[in-house]
């Protein structure tokens, strides 16, 4: 083989000597042009390299001479940094926070003997299952789970069993130091601490991502009280359920909100469904002659009655195929405030047929009661209605039959009727209502005439057992026959509940107490309507949390005519 350049013949394996005038004479023209373009790619290369370098070294420099700090290298974020925002009540009281807790691991490229180890183990924790836990054990996986939240001591006697495959890996628990108190309103996390119902759910955002506190506008103390008498309560009339909502009537905001049976959301068991299911926000139910007073109250709004007007209650009435009539009938004359004090679902009902159809469900809407709440919480109810609103809907839903809400909405259409009649939507944040619109539902001279209407019925009326001397408590009584699950009426079996707001002088504060399914006794001479259970409840609630509201005792009401001819009425009957 020899190699030519031009007339020059060079013998195989003699040096060619280099000429840089002619180093290409050998090649083609596509050989020299593709040669030419790599070299200049290669000097690219060199310089991109070189200038990256240059930089990467140039910040070194400023970061560890220049400004001298150091620099952090750590595989996770600093342990403040996963920490989710804490939960507080209105007075700063912790009610969820993040602890660390540790988790018993296995790496099973260290197992020695897999029945050993799985046999210690045991020893210490004898609640594990010897198959499952021997099956992981001998399993090669490098990272699998023996044992979440174990104690100081439990990681210690692990520890000192000394086997290298037994590890233990950290994290935070979300931990709820009031257990169940605030169940219903706080919601719970799951596993990853990701917000699962509640407030966790709600601001998950705000907790997790931002580590941001929520302060909600619920009192600790109050909630405590509130949750304490209605157990004692649904144990006495052997109830199968309850709640009982506080709210500020001027603020709208959430005091207290207890729905019974709760659960504890520090333990990992799963609650039942009832448990589980918030009554107060997501329930709908009907109230029964819960309903009157906001029935009166539209009669006053429309301009159809005045409180000294009188409502025919001498006998029942038909409507289609139906007969309104009352429980304790008076079969005479009734003045307005004695449709509450009587609970007459027929005053009530005409009351609503003279003001009209549209206006009721004009005013029902602007009470909110007919649309979700603007509230914090997820589960938020929607409310029952008919689609086709005729009159008899209109009699019925006057004492509280065919449409169902919640009690939240019940509280907050009670809190504009007390307060002046100005409405907006309750709130849970402590201050979370100052953005949120006012509507006026009714006049401030209105709102003065149900106080004493919801007085009389606390005072002569059928909530005369909520009285607590000096507090000067106003409210009205439901019961309801509960429904099954196919919407059947179910005999004998009722809710019953109670509405109140006080002092009535100028009211501060409204309660609502709700039992289900409570039991007849002797002590209420085989009755089990609302007076004789909800109402002595709601009673022993503000006697505990009125000194601590700081409602001092006032004197008793002075009473406008249409209230005294009422009481003179009610005197006579008595003799």
């Amino acid at each position: 083989m020899t190699w030519f350049k031009k007339d020059v013949f060079y013998p195989v394996g003699q040096e060619i000597p280099f000429n840089s005038k002619n180093r290409y004479t050998s090649l083609d023209k596509k050989t020299i042009a593709s040669t030419s373009v790599g070299q200049w790619r290669l000097s690219f290369l060199i310089f991109a390299f070189s200038l990256a370098f240059f930089i990467l070294i140039s910040r070194l420099f400023y970061l560890t001479v220049i400004k001298k700090k150091p620099i952090l290298i750590t595989k996770e974020p600093p342990a403040f940094m996963m920490q989710r925002g804490n939960i507080l009540d209105r007075n700063g009281v912790i009610l969820a926070t993040d602890l660390p807790i540790v988790d018993l691991f296995v790496d099973g490229k260290f197992v020695s003997n897999a029945q050993t180890e799985t046999q210690k183990l045991l020893e210490i924790f004898p609640d594990l299952d010897f198959e499952k836990t021997y099956k992981k054990i001998k399993s090669k996986s490098r990272f699998t789970y023996l044992k979440r939240n174990l104690t100081p001591t439990e990681q210690y006697a692990v520890n000192h069993l000394g086997f290298p495959s037994l590890n233990f890996s950290t994290r935070e628990k979300r931990i709820y130091p009031q257990n169940e108190l605030f169940s219903h309103i706080l919601g719970l996390t799951d596993v990853d601490n990701n917000g699962l119902s509640g407030i966790e759910k709600a601001f998950n955002r705000d907790l997790k991502i931002h580590h941001k506190n929520v302060q909600l506008s619920v009192d600790v103390n109050v909630q405590d009280m509130v949750r304490e008498t209605l157990l004692k309560y649904i144990e006495k009339f052997e109830a199968t359920g309850g709640l009982s909502v506080v709210m500020n009537v001027d603020t709208q905001e959430v005091l207290a909100l207890v729905s019974l049976p709760d659960y504890n959301p520090n333990t990992f068991e799963i609650p039942s469904k009832d448990a589980f299911f918030n009554k107060a926000s997501l329930g709908v139910y009907e109230f029964g002659s819960i309903m009157k007073v906001f029935s009166v109250a539209l009669g006053l709004k429309t301009g159809k009655i005045t409180p000294d007007d009188e409502i025919d209650a001498t006998k029942p009435f038909k409507m289609a195929h139906y007969y309104i009539s009352d429980y304790h009938a008076k079969n005479r004359m009734l003045k307005v405030p004695e449709v509450l004090i009587y609970s007459s679902n027929i005053g009530s009902s005409k009351i609503a047929l003279m003001a009209g159809t549209e206006n009721q469900k004009e005013f029902l809407t602007d009470l909110g009661f007919l649309e979700p709440l603007d509230i914090e919480l997820p589960e938020k109810a929607h409310p029952m209605y008919p689609k086709v609103w005729r009159d008899i809907n209109t009699a019925t839903i006057s004492y509280g039959y065919g449409m169902s809400t919640s009690p939240l909405h019940i509280m907050s259409g009670l809190s504009a009727l007390v307060n002046g009649g100005l409405y907006r939507a309750p709130t849970f944040l402590l201050g979370g209502n100052k953005n949120k619109p006012l509507r006026r539902i009714l006049s401030p001279k209105m709102s003065e005439e149900i106080h004493y209407m919801m007085r009389a019925v606390s005072d002569i009326g059928s909530g005369k057992n909520a009285n607590v001397k000096g507090y000067l408590i106003g409210g009205k009584t439901g019961s309801a026959e509960m429904q099954d699950e196919r919407g059947r009426y179910i005999s004998g079996s009722l809710r019953t509940s109670f509405i109140a707001a006080f002092p009535m002088n100028s009211p501060k504060y409204a309660l609502m107490v709700m039992l289900e399914n409570p039991k007849k006794s002797a002590e209420t001479f085989w009755y089990n309507t609302s007076g004789w259970n909800a109402v002595p409840c709601a009673g022993e609630i503000i006697q505990k949390i009125a000194p601590y509201l700081g409602v001092s005792p006032q004197s008793e009401l002075e009473k406008p005519p249409y209230i005294e001819a009422a009481y003179v009425i009610k005197e006579k009957e008595k003799h």
